[in-house]
């Protein structure tokens, strides 16, 4: 079965757009779907953190907003997985530690991922400077397709 890696980033909101757009590839391939989400590491150990099998609908939810980067990183990818276990595409979330666009291309080679589906930021010139662009930077090194959705982007100007 071909996997389908959908790349979220932990401090923003996700957006129905990259959802809506990997579910239709997924359908489309007969693929299954692994939501990456990197948080940072801040002098912590980098790898693979927590695997997330079950989605929960953030509507639903009655717990309180999180507070440390792992708890909303676990929250948005509980998210992004309800969408596709309504409509019967087998999912799944990973949660890693470490530089986002490296570890992002080191799980879709280890998972054999036959597309990467990330959006973007725009980021203004001195922050793409300084801080640089994941999704360029996982566009230059991944060994699979990857499918950056502008829908998805923020505008990030400071």
């Amino acid at each position: 079965m071909n996997t389908v890696i959908m790349a979220i980033d932990h401090q923003n909101n996700l957006s129905t757009s990259i959802s809506h757009l990997t579910l239709r590839e997924a359908q489309l391939h007969q693929a299954s779907v692994i939501v990456i989400c990197c948080i940072p590491t801040d002098g912590g150990i980098e790898g693979e953190v927590m695997n997330i099998e079950c989605g929960v609908d953030q509507q639903d939810s009655t717990h309180s907003q999180p507070k440390d980067p792992l708890n909303c990183a676990e929250r948005t990818v509980r998210a992004a997985l309800v969408p596709f276990q309504r409509s019967g595409v087998p999912a799944r979330g990973l949660l890693c530690r470490g530089e986002p666009a490296a570890v992002i291309v080191e799980q879709a080679t280890k998972l054999s991922a036959s597309m990467i589906i990330m959006g973007r930021r725009h980021l203004s010139p001195f922050n793409r400077l300084f801080k640089g662009s994941i999704s360029a930077a996982v566009l230059e090194t991944a060994s699979c397709p990857v499918l950056i959705d502008l829908n998805e982007a923020v505008n990030e100007s400071e």
